[in-house]
């Protein structure tokens, strides 16, 4: 487990990261041969023993934003630590918790959040339990997740420093061999009554070389949303994807009525999302998959044809907000009621993601890095180094420039560059 912690704290770019930050938390019960290849009913031989596990790591991080118009520019710097906690009893049973302090020097302020913490139990190894706060590995491609309805965060293009929120409820699974798999979810968080409870179930089937998985979402005032995933592979292409579909979109958008704007949600039938991720490694000299490219399409048919952030009309505001902003841009009124998701906003998306390893000395590997809002031209080209070597030191530098026209969804913040260099250590 210490190395799995160890990947999410050494690669400063997306594809690795992403995955990464879930596997602490994840892979343990849904990829482990005991949980998922096991068939029900089969008891282990090896003597079970109880043990106690600390592990984590220190990131160290200095940030710099070059805007263009401006002679000086915002600078950042900043900690985070996370320990974690892994108990082990017999019968399956586990107990596992990740803690994140992060100390931000500009404002001297430190703050403590605790990411995870759950426990694993199980029926006479039939049926897997994880109960408490905890992020879900749910939908398969890299950045794009359509048919996750459950983690409270997305996965984020560039990196986030330290660890996603997790998501508060019961996980359950239930394995049939190697072939079949439920798996289900009860989302307890934010419930103040038992009508407030939210859910998710999928089923997963093996066949040849090709997994596929059904599931559904459905939670109090929203409309049921059905998905379906898949992951195969073609020659020396992997192919991931995955499609949502709902009577009615749950997202919430913004609208011009007569001058003032507010928030609705569209009545279009069936509306759908869906992503699909093709990966490929190449050889380079003497290593196979040194270089490995994958290249992401999202479709997202509410999604807006038209930046709102490239509108400067001044609107009036209606709703709560009219009182402390009376009025304002499309954009502002869009960030400041919390309806924007970065990558998530229009209607089209393109993204590229590329990783050369053993870079110039054996422990360093170089990322390039491509998103693309395809409807209104704007884009983040995130280009990066990491270092990592046996002593379990880390070290990276990480440069995002923000392309396309201005006032779009990349762009609109003015921002032109923004530099990151960390250090870390895990132990």
């Amino acid at each position: 487990m210490k190395k799995l912690f160890l990947l999410a704290a050494l690669t400063p770019l997306f594809p690795a990261a992403a995955l990464a930050e879930d596997v602490s938390s994840e892979l343990e019960m849904f990829s482990s041969p005991e949980v998922a290849t096991q068939a029900a009913g089969v008891q282990g031989t090896a003597e079970e023993k109880k043990t106690l596990g600390f592990s984590g790591e220190v990131i160290s991080v200095i940030e710099d934003v070059v805007y263009s118009s401006s002679t000086g520019n915002p600078f950042n710097s900043y900690i985070v630590g996370n320990l974690m906690l892994d108990a082990r009893l017999k019968n399956g049973v586990k107990a596992f918790a990740n803690m994140e302090t992060s100390y931000r020097s500009r404002s001297r302020e430190t703050k403590s959040e605790l990411r995870e913490a759950f426990l694993d139990f199980n029926l006479s190894r039939r049926v897997y339990f994880r109960t408490g706060k905890q992020v879900l590995q749910w939908g398969r491609c890299y950045l794009w997740n359509p048919t996750d309805l459950i983690n409270i965060e997305k996965k984020t293009f560039v990196r986030k420093i330290g660890y996603r929120d997790g998501a508060y409820g019961v996980k359950f699974h239930v394995p049939f061999g190697t072939d079949y798999n439920i798996y289900g979810f009860l989302d307890t968080g934010n419930a103040g009554e038992d009508r407030d409870l939210g859910g998710a179930l999928k089923f997963e089937l093996l066949t040849g070389k090709t997994e596929m998985a059904f599931s559904g979402w459905a939670k109090r005032d929203k409309r049921p949303v059905f998905g379906y995933d898949v992951s195969s592979r073609l020659g020396g292409v992997d192919i991931a994807g995955e499609v949502s579909v709902a009577k009615r979109d749950n997202t919430r958008f913004i609208r011009n009525d007569g001058g003032t704007l507010d928030i609705y949600r569209k009545n279009d039938d069936w509306v759908s999302k869906a992503a699909i991720n093709l990966s490929e490694g190449f050889r380079l000299g003497n290593f196979n998959d040194r270089l490995t490219i994958a290249a992401e399409f999202f479709y997202n048919q509410n999604g807006y044809t038209k930046s709102p952030f490239s509108d400067k009309t001044a609107y009036a505001f209606s709703g709560p907000l009219a009182v402390l902003m009376p009025a304002g841009t499309k954009g502002q009124f869009l960030l400041a009621n919390g309806l924007y998701e970065p990558n998530y906003l229009s209607r089209y998306y393109g993204a590229v993601f590329t990783s050369v390893s053993r870079f110039i000395i054996t422990d360093m590997t170089l990322n390039m890095n491509y998103v693309r809002n395809l409807n209104d031209q704007s884009g983040v080209l995130s280009t990066g180094v990491s270092y990592k070597n046996l002593n379990d030191f880390s070290a990276g530098c990480l440069v995002n420039a923000f392309l396309g026209p201005a006032g779009r969804e990349y762009t609109f913040s003015g921002a032109k560059l923004s530099v990151q260099v960390t250090a870390g250590v895990s132990f």
